[in-house]
């Protein structure tokens, strides 16, 4: 199956056919001749379906939209499989040479299908003879759809659904068509069959949009995102793995012999000599399955298959078999009614595939003494019903057995029925109780109140609780949806408090807990979850109870990549089979550990072969007594005896040393800062302790906030406002409630030394050891010791090897949070020698304060040495960088193998640490080692992309210099604070060799001005280096800055000297060197680049050299200037030209030469002198003040769109508009700008 083929169709046809909704309804709409009763449908719709901040049609087309998707897909599948009738209905005769369907081909001729009534017959005729075969089509499509209705009603509706008043205009056209693209994506295989599953994948690519617009709004999840934002397609191989052993098992205990057990792939084969507790079910009758979040219907369909051999292996007659599976096995539920439909239609094409005179029997059968007897499978849409509340008094009467017990309770919550799902619970006999009151209303035996429910309100929560009825079900099987409560609202936050806090973290562990009591005792439970509910700490709860209440019998541990459509890292899975009984700590699991599979195809190879293969290395048996020598309890499977002593001998580390959380802000954009955004005159970086903090009047202070993996020294990139002691932060609370937003705890161990990691980890765990005086944050917690000794200890062990496998068990998700260093076991060392861990520190911290990023940051690190030829510089850097990796891997390895000893565990862990493993900037094995499945780089390429990251580095340190930030004589920044003058230049260096630009802004225009940015960067290069070489130095950084590193389709090539080194460099000050500064800043850029659209005018400005006269100075030193060389240059060209003579060929070439020449300047002249117009002179004009506390985002743009309140924004940016990676993240601020001033939320400066 194509599934990037499905996808594009999905997302394609979404798109248009919401388009065309739109038009189509505000079309009928307006129609005249529209019925009064289609008229005042259509109103309704369109009111019932209204969105929030959208069109007045928009809800409504969206329903239209998936509608139709939804039934031309299922149209298309029963074409292939020969199941729609006489004629193709949305596909064209084989071999007709044309894309019109095949009923309306044939109705042309005078043939219809034999559904098709006379007058319809007749009246289609008439519209295909004068050519209206649009509206044709549509009449035949409601015929078909009521004849499917019959059979399938959740799929197709009644003929007169309002739906039916608007179809897509393109169902015929020759060119773009939704149905005719539906038809050419999917079609049947070589075999000539097609697996239903397509319809799910369908469904998920069709949402796949509206999840991604949810995703990135940062909306709290409701009733009405829940359903999309939790759709996730089961790959079919984890489907089997979850019924075969689960109703499987239950068919191979009864039937120990039956053949079925060879087609169980995935039968996991449970350890010897323990009973089996699970049901034997021996009459393929007494099943009764449910997937309570079934979705599209993949779990149910496999079941089908499942269960129909069952019944044939046993004897049943062929005709019989389809309809008892549907009707008494297969039980599904959804607050999704789309996917409900789904699920509905894929199981009565399951039912055809295996009889294909089912439907037939069905339309035959489906009237019974003027009753309808088929009621379709038993799939119902979890949706709100308001319920009148009913007294102790009639629910005794209409029950007859006082099931009084929880109905009030049940009642109330019917109507969050769409929020909650199958998460309701039902007790026995509220669906009886709930059709008696139906009848008793339609008898007119109870009087129906006042604007209450009817009797079909009271039938269709029956319909809900029948499904939903609690210890109804001999398997469960489910991939119940994923959805952190941090994201979602009220109700569902507050109902999963109340009624389930042992999984009230997520979703999918409230509906482990369901599963619980859905299912029979002794009954069946499969179920794919996210694996968090294994290991992290807010499960802490859920774990005793599900290990103690329910026996593991098998797990494939997916981890990430299970789920290919997904990609990534991004859900990492375990699927489980459970026996729903209390379990003997003793009795043991079969666990498979999958997660190093590197995708879907090698872990579903990996299940097949360890689930039958006891001496598999992927598998482990293991009871929950052993899970429980690990604090926490994590479902560490695969522990070894030698890790379980550790955690046996040793003592959780949080109770020798405290570990803690830091500083929540609550709001990040408004108190954080990468720590070169802000005036340095308004930071301190020094402070000892609270109190001289305050004491300093400054506004911002160092900030811990994690980072990415670097051990030992570094990830000091932001500052915080703890002005006066942090008040701002402080008295942050919610407008609405009044209550503390922020969490600034634990605020005596703030400007301590301490070691710090951090929460979230995408790799392995690192931790830091911070001596500058910084307040730690929640996500950059934070260990702390009273003596330096003692500190530098735990950094040493907490960095080893040892601790980064521990972590595989206490914590193997990208979380590692305080409670489980806590845990950590910590045995004491009878000596400790801690100069191996200060020198790795000392070379981190060197390796650290080299870039220009690190407040600490001095000089380039390859200017020393005295060199006068770059390449000297280079080179020796190179080798000092690798000799320095090499010494750092060396220690690392050696703690590594001294806490190995300590731990006995040198057998356990590898004590060698990868070269690329070593987490420094400048170790070229780290900083370039190849992305997975790459081939491994050579030498000569690891020191040229060395020798690139060096030149770039030396170009922004240049740039830097000539805009005064730093100096070539003293070390460290220099102008810095907001507004910097050259005064304060002057008062720093007393005597400099170069002096900073006058006016801080550097034109980029390819050399037409003597301070152009290509020629300052030399300036600083002949000063640094001398300017005997300087022509030599230029090749070389230029040579530099060509490098392109190897791929798997071509090897490395070391780049050749450019042509032209001075235009080499000119190009890349214009089209590189933003993007990389932006980069280099983490997209906090301090030079920002003022830019014509297409980039022919670009000036760099200082952010701290800032005022509201620079803009102006831009416009008239260089813009203007730059306008009447071009206009010179385009005159002088014009003079030229008339200065050719003759009429010959010649002469006619070199003139239509000029004139492409001058079409071409012309051109920047219109280009530069409309973003004069446009932006430059009306942005000087507005004189916009910049605040440096407001940080980058903001400040670039004000200036970048002239943001004033009495003034509109300007019509484009002036900075980054021709650099697209700058243009990109301007883009990306000013929506994330927009979003906070609708919250309300705006914190910065007018």
């Amino acid at each position: 199956m194509n599934t990037s083929a499905l996808e594009s169709l999905a997302s394609a046809s979404r798109e248009r056919l919401i388009e065309m909704s739109v038009a189509a309804i505000e079309r009928k709409m307006a129609d005249p001749l529209l019925s009064d009763a289609d008229r005042a449908r259509l109103t309704q719709a369109v009111k019932d379906h209204a969105e929030a901040g959208g069109g007045r049609v928009l809800g409504a087309a969206k329903v239209v939209a998936y509608s139709w998707f939804n039934r031309l897909t299922a149209l298309r599948y029963m074409d292939a499989m020969g199941l729609s009738g006489d004629y193709g209905v949305v596909t064209p005769a084989e071999g007709s040479g044309t894309g019109v369907p095949e009923c309306v081909q044939r109705g042309r001729g005078g043939e219809f299908d034999r559904r098709i009534g006379e007058d319809v017959r007749a009246r289609a005729a008439q519209l295909l003879y004068v050519n209206r075969d649009l509206d044709a089509y549509v009449l035949l499509l409601r015929e078909y759809f009521a004849a499917c209705h019959q059979v399938m009603p959740g799929v197709f509706p009644e003929a007169d659904d309002w739906t039916n008043l608007v179809p897509p205009a393109d169902l015929l056209s020759a060119g773009e068509s939704v149905r005719a693209d539906i038809v050419a994506a999917i079609g049947p295989n070589e075999s000539g069959r097609m697996d239903v599953e397509v319809i799910g994948w369908l469904y998920q690519f069709y949402i796949a949009a509206r999840k991604q617009e949810i995703n990135d709004s940062g909306v709290k999840i409701d009733k009405e995102t829940l359903a999309p934002v939790t759709q996730l397609f089961t790959p079919h191989w984890v489907v089997r793995y979850l019924v075969e052993n689960t109703l499987g098992m239950q068919w191979l205990r009864a039937h120990p012999d039956s053949a079925l057990r060879d087609q169980f792939e995935y039968l996991v084969t449970p350890p010897e000599g323990q009973e089996d507790q699970g049901l034997a079910i021996a009459n393929p009758e007494d099943f009764r399955v449910i997937d309570p979040a079934c979705g599209s219907g993949h779990m149910l369909t496999y079941a089908f298959d499942v269960l129909w051999d069952m019944y044939a292996e046993v004897g049943y007659p062929t005709r019989r078999i389809a309809r008892l599976i549907l009707e008494k096995n297969l039980h599904g539920a959804d607050v999704d009614g789309r996917a409900a439909q789904l699920a509905s239609f894929a199981l009565t094409m399951k039912a055809v595939e295996h009889d294909a005179r089912f439907l037939e029997r069905i339309e035959r059968e489906s009237q019974r003494g003027g009753e309808p007897s088929w009621r379709g499978p038993r799939i119902v849409h979890v949706q709100s019903v308001e319920l009148d509340e009913l007294s102790p008094a009639e629910i005794a009467d209409a029950s007859g057995d006082g099931v009084a017990l929880g109905i009030s309770q049940l009642i109330e919550q019917l109507r969050y029925a769409d929020t909650y799902g199958s998460l309701i619970r039902v007790p026995a006999g509220a669906s009886a109780l709930f059709r008696e009151i139906a009848r008793r209303i339609e008898a007119g035996e109870k009087q129906q109140l006042l604007g209450g429910a009817d009797s079909e309100e009271w039938l269709r929560a029956a319909d809900i609780c029948e499904i939903l009825e609690d210890g109804r079900y001999t398997p469960l099987i489910a991939n119940p949806p994923y959805l952190s409560m941090k994201k979602a609202k009220d109700p569902l936050k507050r109902f999963a408090n109340k009624h389930y806090k042992r999984g009230s973290s997520d979703l999918c562990a409230m509906f482990i807990e369901r599963a619980a009591s859905l299912a029979q005792r002794r009954g069946a439970i499969g179920m794919i979850t996210m694996h968090a509910w294994m290991f992290l700490p807010a499960y802490r709860d859920l774990r005793p109870w599900m290990l103690s209440s329910m026996t593991i019998d098998s797990m494939a541990h997916l981890g990430p990549r299970a789920f290919d459509s997904i990609g990534g890292e991004v859900v990492q899975t375990t699927a489980f089979a459970t026996t729903n009984v209390a379990c003997d700590a003793n009795r043991v699991g079969v666990y498979l550990r999958l997660v190093d599979g590197h995708n879907e195809a090698e872990k579903k190879r990996l299940l097949r072969e360890a689930a039958t293969n006891g001496a598999h290395r992927l598998r482990f048996e293991t009871s929950v007594a052993t899970c429980a020598l690990i604090p926490g309890r994590p479902v560490a499977y695969w522990v070894s005896r030698q890790m379980l002593n550790a955690f046996e001998v040793g003592v959780p580390l949080g109770d020798v040393v405290p570990a803690k959380q830091g500083l929540a802000t609550a709001d990040n954009e408004r108190f954080l800062r990468q720590w070169f955004e802000v005036s340095a005159d308004r930071s301190y970086m020094q402070a000892t302790d609270r109190e001289d903090a305050q004491a300093s009047g400054a506004r911002w202070f160092p900030h811990n906030k994690g980072g990415e993996f670097r051990k030992w020294w570094g990830n000091q990139d932001y500052v915080v406002n703890w002005e006066d002691d942090g008040r701002e932060i402080q008295s942050l609370v919610d407008p609405k409630t009044g209550k503390q937003r922020s969490r600034p705890q634990n605020i005596d161990c703030y400007f301590r030394p301490c070691v710090s990691w951090s929460t979230v980890a995408s790799g392995d765990v690192s931790f830091r050891f911070f001596d500058s005086p910084s307040l730690f944050g929640h996500k950059g917690s934070a260990v702390f010791s009273g003596g330096f000794c003692d500190l530098l200890k735990y950094l040493a062990f907490l960095n080893s090897a040892v601790v980064g496998t521990l972590a595989e068990y206490i914590a193997p998700t990208v979380m590692l949070e305080v409670g489980q260093v806590k845990t950590l076991p910590w045995i004491e060392p009878e000596s400790f020698d801690s100069v191996g861990v200060e020198r790795l520190i000392e070379i981190s911290r060197a390796d650290w304060d080299a870039r220009e990023t690190s407040w600490d940051f001095a000089r380039p690190p390859y200017l020393r040495g005295g060199y006068s030829l770059l390449q000297g510089a280079f080179d020796d850097w190179y080798r000092r960088s690798c000799e320095t990796a090499d010494e750092a891997q060396r220690l690392e390895t050696e703690d590594n193998r001294y806490w190995a000893d300590v731990y006995d565990l040198a057998d356990e862990v590898e004590v060698d640490v990868p070269l690329s493993r070593v987490s420094l900037t400048y170790n070229p094995r780290f900083a370039f080692a190849p992305t997975k499945g790459t081939p491994e780089r050579s030498e000569e390429e690891y020191r040229w992309l060395h020798y690139q990251r060096s030149a770039r580095e030396l170009i922004s340190w240049a740039i830097g210099v000539t805009m005064g930030r730093y100096s070539v004589d003293v070390p460290g920044l220099v102008m810095a604070d907001q507004a910097s003058t050259l005064d304060e230049f002057r008062d720093r260096v007393a005597e400099p060799r170069l002096l900073p630009d006058d006016d801080g802004i550097i034109p980029v225009t390819g050399g037409a001005f003597d301070d152009d940015a290509s020629r300052r960067v030399k300036a600083v290069l002949r000063v640094v280096f001398g300017a005997a070489d300087l022509g030599d130095n230029i090749e070389f950084l230029t040579r530099c800055l060509a490098v392109k590193p190897g791929s798997n389709t071509a090897e490395f090539v070391p780049p050749m000297i450019p042509a032209d080194p001075d235009r080499a460099l000119e190009d890349y000050m214009a089209k590189s060197f933003a993007a990389d500064h932006q980069k280099d800043y983490s997209g906090r850029p301090v030079y920002w680049s003022l830019e014509s659209p297409k980039g022919t005018f670009r000036a760099l400005i200082y952010l701290h050299r800032y005022t509201p006269d620079t803009v102006g100075q831009v416009l008239t030193k260089y813009a203007a200037p730059f306008v009447d060389r071009l206009k010179a240059e385009s005159e002088a060209i014009g003079r030229e030209r008339d200065a050719v003579m003759g009429d010959d060929r010649k002469a006619n070439r070199e003139r239509a030469r000029i004139d492409k020449k001058r079409v071409e300047i012309d051109a920047m002249i219109a280009e530069v002198q409309g973003y004069i117009d446009s932006v430059l002179q009306p942005l000087a004009q507005r004189r916009i003040h910049l605040d440096l506390d407001d940080g980058v985002r903001i400040n670039r743009l004000k200036l970048a769109y002239g943001w004033r309140s009495d003034l509109a924004d300007l019509p484009q940016p002036a900075i980054g508009a021709a650099t697209t990676d700058v243009k990109r993240g301007i883009a990306t601020d000013l929506k994330w700008a927009r979003k906070e001033a609708a919250k309300n939320n705006v914190w910065w400066s007018e």
